[in-house]
C-alpha cells in the first residue's frame, strides 16, 4: 500500500493506506462474497458503507428523531481499526464463511505494510497490534 497522511480539521494528520489497483479489484470481490452473508446481521439504523442505504438517509432518520427525542448521543472511536484484535477480527469472519480465498485475502491485507513518500515501510495492522501501537 502506499501511505499518505490526510490533514484533519484539527490541524493534524491521519495516516491513511492505500490499496494498489489489484487489490481493490480483489476488495471488491471479496465484498461481493460476504456482503449477502453478513448484511442481515446489521442493525436496520446502520447506515454505513450499506447496500441501499446513504448519508442522506441517515440524515432523514436523525431528523426525525431530532424530533422525537430531547438529547443526542455522538461517540468517535478513537483510532478503532488501528486498535483492533486481528485475531478476534478473523474469528468473527471465520463466523460467516470458512472459504479459503476469502480469509487468505483478508489476512493479506491485515498484513499489509504501507511504503511513505520517505520510503519507510510501516508494520500493517497486525504488525502493530503485535509491538502493543
Amino acid at each position: 500500500m502506499r501511505g499518505v497522511d490526510i490533514p484533519k480539521d484539527d490541524g493534524k494528520t491521519r495516516p491513511l493506506g492505500i490499496p494498489t489497483v489489484a487489490d481493490r479489484v480483489a476488495q471488491m470481490v471479496v465484498k461481493r462474497f460476504l456482503e449477502p452473508l453478513l448484511e442481515p446481521q446489521f442493525h436496520k439504523d446502520s447506515y454505513g458503507y450499506r447496500p441501499g442505504k446513504s448519508a442522506l438517509d441517515a440524515v432523514g432518520m436523525a431528523r426525525q428523531r431530532c424530533w422525537r427525542h430531547a438529547w443526542v448521543l455522538d461517540l468517535d472511536i478513537r483510532a478503532f481499526f488501528d486498535n483492533i484484535e486481528t485475531n478476534l477480527l478473523m474469528r468473527a469472519v471465520r463466523k460467516h464463511t470458512n472459504c479459503p480465498w476469502v480469509l487468505m485475502y483478508i489476512e493479506r491485507w491485515l498484513k499489509a505494510r504501507c511504503r511513505w513518500r520517505t520510503g519507510a515501510l510501516s508494520a500493517g495492522l497486525e504488525g502493530r497490534r503485535r509491538v502493543g501501537r
